[in-house]
């Protein structure tokens, strides 16, 4: 029998953050907030667009380190991967940033 209601369990800190950072998917399923961000509004988009990372990290189509953006899109066969940079970290042009832009709370 499924609940009536959802519950939703991820994990939100508010930490200090690198200017222009306002939240992180952690591959540990978290999410990070920058501490600064105190508008209920944004905070709710920015929360909502890391959930998406955070479902594609749990799915199988998104990880990261230190030094690569690894991604495929169906969360099976080989990784594509993508220096990780200024530019690429938060790239509105990949795949993964689209869904999650689609996707968010507006």
């Amino acid at each position: 029998m499924k609940p009536p209601y959802e519950i939703d369990n991820t994990p939100v800190y508010f930490v200090d953050e690198e200017p222009g950072v306002l939240g992180r998917a952690n591959m540990c399923g978290s999410i990070t907030v920058n501490k600064n961000v105190r508008d209920p509004k944004q905070l709710e988009e920015i929360i909502s667009h890391e959930k998406v990372h955070v479902d594609q990290i749990k799915e199988g189509k998104l990880a990261y380190d230190d030094n690569y953006i690894y991604h495929r899109k169906s969360g099976k066969g080989s990784w594509k991967k993508i220096k990780r940079s200024e530019k690429a970290d938060g790239d509105k042009s990949t795949w993964f940033e689209k869904e999650a832009y689609k996707k968010e709370k507006k």
